[in-house]
C-alpha cells in the first residue's frame, strides 16, 4: 500500500505533468508588446473587448509562437453564414463565440477557409469579396506571419489537419497580402509589400505567381 508520502509526491508529479503539458498548447511571444504587424507597426490587439477567449495573449494580442501559432486575426469568426471552425474540419466552436467578436487562427485555417471558398465558387461572398477588407484586422497580425520560420511550422506549407487541399497555403498567404494590402494606406502598403518580397523571394510557388509580379517584387 502508498504510504501518504508516496501519495503526495505521485499527486504532485501528475499536476505537474498537466500543467506543463496544457501550456505547450499555446506559447506566446514573451516581447508580445513589441511584435511589429505586417506593416512593420507596433502591434495592434486583435481583441476588441468584450470577445471573450480568441486564442490571443492576456493583452488582446496574436503573439502565439508556438502550439497552434494563432497568429492571424479574424474578424467576426462567430458569423453564421460562415461556420469557420466547422469548415476547416474543426467542431462548430466559431458560432458559439460572442457576437462579432474576432479570433487569433491558424494559417492552416485559414489557408482551407480560403481554398474552399474559391473552389466552391466563393460561397462566402461575391468574386473578389476574400480580397477585400472584411475578413481580417491586418494591423493585429504579426509581421513574423510573413516568415518562413512561421509558414514552415505547417509541415511542407500543405499539412494541417489531415483534410489539407492541394495549393491551400500559397492561396492563404496571398489572400492574407491582398487583404491586408486593401486595407493600408500608402506607407503600410509600402512595407507589407516589402515584407511579402523578402518572404515570397525564398519560395518557389509565391515567386512565380501573378501576386509576386504585380508587385514588381
Amino acid at each position: 500500500m502508498l504510504n501518504q508520502n508516496n501519495l503526495f509526491l505521485i499527486l504532485g508529479t501528475a499536476v505537474l505533468y498537466l500543467f506543463f503539458k496544457c501550456n505547450k498548447k499555446e506559447k506566446f511571444s514573451q516581447i508580445g508588446g513589441s511584435l511589429l504587424n505586417v506593416y512593420n507597426e507596433p502591434l495592434e490587439p486583435c481583441d476588441e473587448g468584450n470577445m471573450g477567449r480568441g486564442s490571443w495573449d492576456n493583452k488582446g494580442k496574436c503573439s502565439e509562437l508556438g502550439g497552434g501559432i494563432h497568429q492571424i486575426c479574424f474578424k467576426n469568426i462567430d458569423n453564421p453564414k460562415l461556420k469557420f471552425s466547422q469548415n476547416t474540419g474543426q467542431s462548430d466552436w466559431s458560432s458559439n463565440r460572442n457576437k462579432n467578436s474576432n479570433h487569433c487562427v491558424c494559417l492552416g485555417a485559414w489557408s482551407l477557409f480560403v481554398k474552399k471558398n474559391k473552389e466552391n465558387k466563393n460561397m462566402y461572398g461575391k468574386p473578389n469579396e476574400l480580397d477585400s477588407n472584411k475578413f481580417l484586422k491586418c494591423s493585429a497580425i504579426p509581421k513574423v506571419s510573413l516568415s518562413r520560420d512561421y509558414v514552415g511550422k505547417f509541415q511542407g506549407w500543405d499539412k494541417w489537419n489531415g483534410l489539407e487541399i492541394d495549393g491551400q497555403t500559397k492561396e492563404g498567404v496571398e489572400s492574407l497580402v491582398r487583404i491586408c494590402h486593401n486595407q493600408g494606406n500608402s506607407n503600410q502598403k509600402v512595407n507589407l509589400k516589402n515584407n511579402y518580397c523578402n518572404f515570397a523571394k525564398e519560395i518557389p510557388s509565391l515567386k512565380n505567381s501573378d501576386l509576386y509580379k504585380s508587385f514588381n517584387c
